[in-house]
């Protein structure tokens, strides 16, 4: 018997309960200079802890020793890219290269873990002794926390926040609520709620709430949702009509927004409860009336970190090089470069490549579109379009149908596609 599926809400009973309770002892009761070095121990130690139960989910019990070895070498692998991120950061301030550095850093480390552990594992000596084969279950949360030490050397390097302290550097980068899908929440936001926790931002009254209804949306209607996902509906070896398929297509948006939004419901209503701001996923992503406005609604943080490091940088220097003229050619560029990482960045495979793509296909279209309805229709002419209620609710069920049916590059490998395909026809 697995040692986690004997109750698979571990994790989140950790992360959600016990966390919060010790948290909050630490954050409300100690005073002084002694509150965040204790706070900021108990958050590594917590790292340590999800860490091994996230790789304890593949293990037998006959392997509790060996595994827990192993896990704790990782955890220390774990440990020093952190600490050394944080020396890279200090030094960014006596040396102009170190700024690269801090970029380039989280992002190879990033890489190698989660795109090339497959390929080059130098530690079978550990893994074998514990009945596993890869160790990328034992990072927990590394492409959140790369992408947040990147927002976070930029916000030192432009004078946001000073640098931070030890304790405070570590406190932050493993907070147990966003470690493990996020949200990508600013080192700003972070420190300020600690030092000047502000009650009128977090109330207790709306963080309960915020919990209550994360775990109607993670734990209730997501399960149910899952009935009619591919998995659930299709992938029960019997035979299945046209209309299984599409209405597998149809509902997974659905699931994907009640498991992934219900989960940062939980992680902004627990950190509300600890005083701590967190910042927002999700802004009602269905009622979006094209496909650049659903990427300002959906995983809103991933999308400004692309947004602000990716496309922005990208498209000026894209017109810089090719001039104003070519400007709306650059902007497309930009943004089907910003979508392929994006792709890549939800997983390895070409499958996930192509996601990328089929997003920023999306985006480019939505676009040159409405820059060519902008030179058709002018101000008044576009403005009335934009006010039109039968356009909004059919450009709005496009979008909707558009992203239900790229996911299916999302939620598939190469072979559940062609016998999702198979069904279909």
């Amino acid at each position: 018997m697995d040692i986690v599926d004997r109750f698979p809400l571990y994790p989140l009973i950790y992360s959600f309960i016990v966390y919060p309770a010790i948290a909050w002892v630490l954050l409300r009761i100690i005073k002084g200079k002694a509150q965040m070095p204790l706070f900021a121990v108990f958050s590594v130690f917590s790292l340590a802890v999800m860490c091994w139960l996230s790789g304890a989910r593949a293990v037998r019990l006959a392997f509790v020793v060996p595994y827990t070895k192993a896990a704790l070498i990782f955890f220390l692998f774990y440990l020093g890219f952190i600490l050394t991120f944080y020396v890279i950061l200090r030094q960014s301030k006596k040396h102009a290269a170190m700024w690269t550095a801090c970029f380039l850093v989280p992002i190879a480390f990033l890489v190698f873990i989660k795109y090339l552990s497959v390929y080059v594992n130098p530690f079978g000596f550990l893994l074998v002794p514990a009945g596993l084969s890869h160790y990328e279950a034992f990072f927990l949360g590394i492409s959140y926390l790369s992408f947040r030490f990147v927002l976070l050397a930029v916000e030192v390097r432009n004078e946001v926040v000073p640098t931070p302290t030890f304790w405070e550097y570590c406190a932050y980068a493993t907070y147990a609520p966003t470690l493990s899908i996020g949200p990508i929440n600013h080192y700003s936001k972070f420190i300020g709620s600690i030092r000047n926790p502000d009650r009128t931002e977090t109330p207790v009254g709306r963080s309960l709430l915020r919990i209550l209804v994360g775990f109607t949306k993670y734990i209730f209607l997501s399960s149910i949702a899952a009935q009619f996902t591919y998995a659930g509906l299709l992938r029960d070896g019997h035979p299945h009509a046209s209309i299984d398929a599409y209405i597998s297509i149809l509902v997974f948006p659905m699931y994907l927004y009640l498991n992934f939004s219900g989960f940062c419901d939980v992680v902004i209503g627990v950190s509300g409860l600890l005083g701590i701001q967190v910042s927002e996923n999700f802004d009602q992503p269905f009622l979006a009336r094209n496909f650049q406005e659903f990427w300002n609604r959906w995983h809103i943080t991933l999308s400004i970190w692309i947004r602000d490091l990716v496309f922005t940088p990208l498209s000026k220097a894209l017109v810089r090089r090719f001039g104003p003229r070519q400007a709306s050619h650059c902007v497309a560029a930009a943004i089907m470069v910003a979508f392929i990482g994006v792709g890549m960045w939800h997983g390895r495979g070409l499958n996930f490549f192509v996601f990328g793509i089929l997003q920023g296909a999306g985006l480019v279209t939505v676009h040159y579109y409405t820059v060519w309805l902008k030179k058709k229709l002018g101000r008044e002419g576009y403005a009335k379009y934009r006010q039109n209620n039968a356009i909004r609710y059919l450009t709005t069920g496009m979008t909707y149908a558009y992203f239900a049916f790229t996911l299916i590059l999302f939620a598939n490998t190469w072979s559940q596609i062609g016998d999702l395909i198979r069904v279909l026809v």
